[in-house]
């Protein structure tokens, strides 16, 4: 009889043992799973077309551009908030190749993520904090793509005068019917969407492009956008990004944000050129999912 105690506490850590065992396994799973689906993505120097014709675009039922700028604007009002309340973990594939396609070097990492605004001359400056996973490392390209994640702000209310935008047509991307905003640098503002560090002070990039808006949410689903000149004083020759944003599921609230999923990038230096390749997974809302206070490392 003084047995039976003993053994149901036996089978009790027993189960207990079995279950954190499991759940751990499971984690394993989840985490394995993402790095799959990431390494699948197989590197290639194919920068999107920005001037090619679109031969699905269809002109039926017309677009009123203003109402969809509107939409759009309101939209990126939400992703403004969505990006500084969010935590990823984030793979990145880099590859290296001369111009006449050899490869020269190759680098996969895995980082916790983190993105902020920053005031910086009276605006706010987009910044990314990313720390290697345990075990992993940091490397060089790691840093090279910085605040790309918030193109979609072009279409923010006060980022649109930047831009001469109209609209294309309607499209599908990943089927969901979607407008097609083309957008380009006017030459009578600012170049705020993207600057360039260099001594002494920081080049703005002239960009153009175009982007699927949804019909139904308004939000940019797809863009697609490169550089319109050279920036000589960093070597850089041409530049071109493309950005799939989705929304995410926040189960603890039952709500949903759209944020990036995955963003592309395309750098052509003076002798060899570079692609890198960022997977967004594992997203977290900083109030409710997050049970740290993340420390914003110095800016480097």
């Amino acid at each position: 009889m003084l047995m039976t105690p003993k053994l149901r506490v036996s089978r009790a850590i027993a189960l207990c043992c079995l279950a954190l065992i499991a759940y751990m396994d499971l984690a394993a799973q989840q985490r394995n799973a993402t790095e799959q689906e990431a390494k699948r993505k197989h590197l290639n120097w194919s920068p999107p077309n920005i001037d090619a014709p679109l031969p699905s675009l269809a002109a039926i039922p017309p677009c009123d551009v203003t109402k969809v700028l509107e939409d759009v604007g309101s939209r990126a009002l939400e992703l403004t908030a969505n990006l500084e309340n969010f935590t990823a973990d984030e793979q990145i594939k880099y590859e290296k190749w001369s111009y006449s396609g050899v490869p020269q070097e190759n680098d996969t990492g895995m980082f916790h993520y983190v993105f902020a605004f920053e005031q910086h001359g009276g605006e706010l400056v987009s910044r990314e904090y990313r720390s290697p996973w345990k075990g992993g490392h940091s490397f060089p390209a790691s840093g090279q793509d910085t605040g790309q994640v918030a193109l979609g702000l072009i279409f923010h209310p006060n980022m649109q005068t930047d831009y001469e935008m109209n609209c294309e047509g309607w499209d599908q991307s990943n089927g969901q019917k979607a407008w097609v905003i083309r957008f380009q640098q006017r030459k009578d503002k600012a170049r705020r969407t993207m600057q360039f560090h260099i001594p002494g002070g920081e080049i703005g990039a002239m960009l153009k492009g175009r982007a699927w808006i949804g019909m139904e949410s308004g939000q940019v689903l797809h863009l697609e956008t490169k550089l319109m000149r050279d920036i000589p004083d960093v070597g850089l020759r041409s530049g071109a990004m493309t950005v799939d944003y989705a929304p995410v599921e926040i189960r603890s609230r039952k709500m949903q944000l759209w944020l990036p999923q995955e963003l592309e990038a395309f750098w052509e230096f003076g002798t060899y050129r570079v692609v890198l390749f960022h997977t967004f997974r594992n997203f977290k809302r900083f109030t409710v999912e997050t049970e740290e206070k993340t420390q914003k490392p110095k800016t480097q």
